[in-house]
């Protein structure tokens, strides 16, 4: 019966999410003049090339600079968790891991301007296919925009485009003025940043800093009810960076961008290495400490002209130290490494017709491991060139063909090709499919680590990379000049998924296991007068793995959203702006989870004094809601709680 009444409120929510839509539609109001939504949004990520979403062939999604401001994002995990489609896996307290999840999947390539961030071995064990940790991502200041390519990206960006592809656009300078910016909240929580830009003769800059400090983190707990501390939660964290930019005649420029993050956190974890549900338990002392150091110069070309291009170099240097100790005793261990990336990168178009235009490039990099005492200056270098073309064959359909060759210093050559038709069906609508190999290669870890009888764990170099195709369809639609609605849905194939065999000593990983993943999104976008607007958004997600040889496909009972809801309610009237997210999450597995489903509130408030200063509420988790993103098993269930209510207050002067 139960059962019963949660198929019947899930099928509720999503009829009247699409009846929405259909009234929507039909409630035009005579102000409204032009789209205030996004599918004329120029983007880069989903082509390499400049086009309006609408043009992309692709699901894309963009967190704009206006919303980072009006929500007051304090990072990229807020940003991202509010975009329909995106699920960032969170262990709950500060410093513990986020990984983002697309399409079901966490192998999800996150990138700076178009440069790879993910790190080559895994820093934690939240995903056996995610590699970057946003913790280690400076703050948003100097953030233009994100975007989000849902689907594979292996035939342009390579290994870990998966799931798909975030690509974060940094700020360049324009204006000449400086921010300073203060708040604090629960928790003992203190954020200071300052931002300055400006432009002379052919200089411009973009500087950000910032320091936050939080004593602690609490939880509410499922069984009692209460909100508890948890010990040794508090975190410090120090970021800075900057993009340089220097304008070398009409077409051309250099920029230099730089990223430090520097952090310093409580890991409240038992000996094992996990935390369980005996919160009390938990030692006083083990620590993480990491280091992000990253820099690259690019040369822009023929900016401006109908072939523009670039070439970079990078750097990109990642350090890992943790010191655990056993209950606050004084026996402790230290897991210290750090990961070095070197790369370079070649991009250029050319514009062959007014219907048909190409982009090509080339990618090296070499990766630099360092891990004592278990495996020390292990390298895997990876060089690849891609290739995709555009053709126009009429004023409705386009076709892009794509292909990319990588070789891998550990697997060899592998080609991913991609294809995607749009059609314009007319201004308002354009609808496209697209099909795309994708392969990830397997982190250091399962490459490389000796036989170790206390982790009763061995690595395999004789891994092969998982491979896999994805194929979407989707639809963007204007339904009149004040909603638009974005419908999608895709399936994907994995196969050489990654598992481990247990030969009754060691745990050995081995190429085994298949993988099956459907999904669907909707969203809607409406503004309903100059001061109100929403957007409200379902997700479905759906896999079934096969772990072994000739074993049947099995549900995945740790999905953590199988239906996702979304919906965020905006006001802007004088100085006022009021932004309301809403986050619900239904059909999750009670083996793992606390609760079949979830809901969470989000709220900002932002009020201008005058034109140089602002003043902000933020409250987080608003009705002090139980749950939590990461599933144990039974009967540990809740042991990585997301926090409880938080509440900060802060101010803003730009002078």
């Amino acid at each position: 019966m139960k059962q019963y009444q949660q198929s019947g409120r899930k099928k509720a929510l999503l009829c009247a999410m699409v009846g929405s839509a259909i009234f929507l539609s039909t409630s035009g109001v005579a102000w409204a003049e032009e789209s205030v939504f996004p599918m004329d949004d120029v983007v880069v990520t989903a082509t390499r090339t400049p086009l309006k979403i609408s043009e992309t062939g692709a699901n894309v999604s963009v967190v704009t600079r206006a919303e980072i401001e009006k929500k007051h994002y304090s990072d990229i995990t807020a940003a991202l968790k509010d975009v329909n489609g995106i699920l960032v896996m969170q262990q709950g307290f500060p410093g513990g891991e986020q990984y983002v999840r697309i399409n079901g999947d966490d192998r999800v390539l996150v990138m700076i301007d178009g440069r790879r961030l993910n790190l080559s071995k895994l820093p934690g064990s939240m995903g056996k296919g995610a590699t970057f940790d946003l913790n280690n991502f400076p703050s948003l200041d100097n953030v233009e925009r994100i975007e989000i390519v849902k689907g594979p990206g292996s035939s342009l960006y390579g290994s870990e485009a998966v799931g798909g592809v975030i690509n974060v656009i940094t700020r360049k300078g324009k204006e000449n003025k400086t921010s300073l910016e203060s708040a604090y909240g629960s928790w003992g929580t203190k954020k200071y940043k300052f931002t300055t830009e400006g432009g002379e003769n052919d200089w411009n800059w973009f500087v950000a800093a910032g320091k936050t400090e939080q004593d602690h983190f609490s939880y509410k707990d499922v069984r009692s009810g209460n909100t508890v501390d948890m010990n040794n939660s508090a975190m410090d964290q120090k970021d800075f960076s900057f993009r340089v930019d220097r304008q070398l005649g009409e077409h051309n420029s250099l920029t230099l961008n730089v990223e430090h993050v520097d952090q310093h956190k409580g890991q409240p974890y038992l000996p094992n290495g996990w935390a369980v549900s005996s919160y009390t338990k938990q030692n006083t002392k083990s620590y993480l400490d990491t280091l992000t150091n990253n820099w690259a110069m690019t040369y822009n070309f023929n900016e401006k002209k109908d072939n523009p291009g670039y070439v970079r170099v990078y750097q990109n240097y990642y350090k890992y130290d943790m010191h655990s100790y056993n209950d606050g005793a004084a026996s402790w261990s230290n897991y210290l490494y750090s990961n070095k990336e070197t790369g370079m990168q070649w991009q250029s178009t050319w514009k062959l017709s007014e219907k048909n235009t190409l982009v090509g490039g080339a990618d090296w990099r070499n990766v630099s491991i360092s891990y004592p005492g278990t495996y020390d200056n292990k390298s895997m270098r990876n060089t690849a060139f891609f290739v995709e073309d555009r053709m126009t064959f009429d004023k409705k359909w386009t076709f892009s063909p794509g292909l990319r060759y990588d070789y891998h210093s550990m697997f060899g050559g592998r080609m991913t090709p991609r294809a995607t038709v749009n059609c314009q069906v007319d201004d308002k609508t354009n609808a496209y499919v697209s099909w795309g190999e994708f392969f990830n290669a397997p982190d250091a870890d399962r490459l490389f680590w000796p036989t170790d009888y206390s982790m009763f764990y061995k690595g395999n170099p004789n891994l092969r990379p998982e491979t896999g195709h994805t194929t979407t369809i989707g639809l963007n639609r204007k339904l009149n000049n004040t909603t638009e609605l974005h419908v999608s849905a895709y399936e994907s194939r994995l196969h050489d998924a990654i598992s481990t065999a247990f030969d009754g000593t060691l745990y050995t990983p081995i190429n085994v296991g298949e993988q099956k993943k459907r999904g669907f999104e909707l969203e809607v976008s409406k503004k309903f007068s100059p001061q109100w607007s929403a957007n409200a958004g379902y997700t479905f997600t759906h896999v079934e793995n096969k772990d072994t040889a000739g074993a049947a496909y099995g549900n995945e009972e740790r999905t953590v959203e199988p239906n996702a809801y979304k919906l965020g309610v905006s006001y802007n009237q004088g100085a006022w702006n009021v932004e309301l997210m809403n986050r619900m999450a239904t059909g999750r597995s009670t083996k793992y989870f606390t609760s079949s489903n979830y809901f969470v509130m989000d709220l900002a408030v932002n009020y201008k004094i005058n034109k140089n200063r602002s003043a902000y509420l933020k409250v987080n988790n608003l009705t002090n809601r139980s749950y939590e993103l990461y599933g144990y098993a039974n009967p540990n269930q809740g042991a990585f709680p997301m926090a409880s209510r938080y509440i900060e207050i802060g101010t803003k002067y730009t002078f």
